[in-house]
């Protein structure tokens, strides 16, 4: 068992470590069903190129990436993590993955959020965590909205995927608004 750093009540985050790579991770960005909607798995993934990635994303200030550990099973489910971290605006991207099917409905997505939401603002002293999700993705855009985070708008036709354009949301959540949450 790994020491989480981030824990939950169904999963904890750990941090990505190389070996990780060539498992399930591997065969989630593989996965036609898992990257349906998104920006991934528009070619094959290649071990050499997760491994490039890594290794890019452990050297920067402005991204940290974390594999999302189911509690009870010790499974990497998924992985996740907040990007473009900007420190004079205060903001960051959040990106999800949740790459084993079996979890997918069941609360993982917006615990996770949550979490990373709570780490962006009482850790990194963010103001805004922001996303863009696929208009035609009703599960991912709903799970967003369980964690808080408020539609911001619309990008036509942002991104072309499974022979046609789609629309993107744009959804952030603010300090105050997690904050509101919070004492409720």
């Amino acid at each position: 068992m790994y020491h989480p750093f981030i824990a939950g009540e169904k999963v904890y985050l750990r941090g990505f470590e190389k070996k990780d790579l060539d498992g399930s991770y591997f065969q989630w960005a593989n996965d036609s069903e898992v990257t349906h909607y998104m920006y991934m798995g528009l070619k094959p993934n290649y071990l050499e190129l997760l491994t490039e990635d890594y290794e890019k994303s452990i050297r920067s200030a402005s991204e940290v990436v974390f594999l999302i550990i189911d509690k009870k099973t010790e499974k990497p489910i998924g992985s996740t993590g907040l990007y473009s971290i900007n420190p004079i605006y205060r903001s960051a991207e959040y990106r999800i993955v949740i790459g084993e099917k079996d979890y997918w409905d069941k609360g993982y997505g917006s615990e996770v959020a949550a979490l990373m939401a709570k780490y962006g603002f009482e850790k990194l002293n963010l103001n805004k965590v922001w996303l863009g999700v696929n208009a035609d993705n009703p599960r991912a855009v709903k799970s967003y909205e369980n964690a808080g985070f408020v539609r911001e708008g619309a990008l036509r036709q942002e991104i072309y995927r499974n022979g046609k354009y789609y629309d993107a949301v744009r959804m952030s959540l603010l300090r105050s608004e997690w904050d509101a949450k919070q004492k409720k």
